[in-house]
């Protein structure tokens, strides 16, 4: 990137080649409302022909500012000002949405980062928000024991309209190391088949169109553990997850007219035979 060209925009630079940096004196500082700080200056890392904002934490993870959209430092200042109003904008949407779940949302007064953290059955999990509201697991322990968090796998928070549903959903993404006791077994936390729903209530049973529905398959494929989970969204919409003991394999939403079954998807995505997918306790004897 020229110099000159960023020179023409009011930019401060310095550096060489890859190393080139900026700096925009703001002429209308950002608010930082929790803080009660404001941002006079905002320094970029000069990225191909993108800005990326770099300091101070406020700004941090913000979207690039691609230098072929601005002609004028107004409308440098413009851009960024917008990508910051909507990551305050996200702040309040997602703290909304997590007391809604009946989460504490808490917001770092110097970087403005959300985080919440949930703690269930053993497990204790830090979710933590980036800039446009997606969340991501940052930490997790199981009975005190640190767990293997597996990178660059956010989710819609929105998606999950009750606690059990997203909790179902982060348990699964952590599945059981060999050799150790599936949740479900745990005492007092005895597992119901389906098929004993079935039995019990018959084919002609609905699930309420606004109820929610979690359901687990444990599943062995070539000796290694898996577990299928999948939980309701809304109507016949449903967000699925496959996780095996490195953590998670696959995490979509799906129509439930258009799944094609646990057994047929897993070999699809494992990329074995139909035949190598077993599914775990599906031989218990039924009382």
């Amino acid at each position: 990137m020229d110099k000159a060209r960023l020179q023409q925009l009011g930019l401060e630079v310095r550096g060489e080649g890859d190393g080139l940096e900026a700096t925009l004196v703001l002429s209308e500082p950002l608010e930082n409302p929790v803080g009660a700080r404001k941002v006079e200056r905002v320094g970029f890392q000069v990225q191909g022909d993108r800005l990326v904002p770099v300091s101070p934490p406020e700004v941090v993870g913000l979207r690039p500012i691609p230098l072929g959209a601005v002609q004028a430092r107004r409308e440098v200042e413009a851009e960024l000002t917008d990508a910051f109003n909507e990551h305050l904008f996200q702040v309040q949407r997602r703290s909304a949405e997590l007391r809604a779940l009946g989460l504490s949302p808490q917001v770092d007064p110097v970087s403005l980062g959300l985080s919440t953290h949930v703690v269930e059955h053993g497990l204790a999990l830090t979710l933590v928000a980036d800039r446009q509201g997606h969340f991501q697991v940052s930490s997790a322990m199981r009975d005190g024991q640190h767990l293997t968090v597996p990178q660059g796998h956010p989710f819609e928070l929105s998606e999950f309209r009750e606690r059990g549903a997203l909790v179902g959903y982060l348990a699964a993404l952590f599945g059981e190391q060999p050799g150790q006791a599936a949740p479900a077994q745990q005492a007092g936390e005895e597992p119901v088949r389906f098929s004993e729903v079935l039995r019990a209530f018959g084919e002609g049973a609905l699930v309420p169109p606004r109820s929610g529905l979690e359901l687990l398959v444990l599943l062995e494929v070539e000796g290694r553990p898996y577990r299928f989970a999948a939980a309701r969204v809304a109507g016949r919409t449903f967000r699925g997850l496959l996780a095996g003991a490195q953590g998670k394999v696959w995490a979509e939403r799906f129509e439930l007219d258009d799944f094609p079954g646990v057994v047929p998807l897993v070999a699809d995505l494992l990329k074995v035979p139909a035949e190598a997918v077993k599914l775990v306790g599906a031989d218990a004897p039924q009382e």
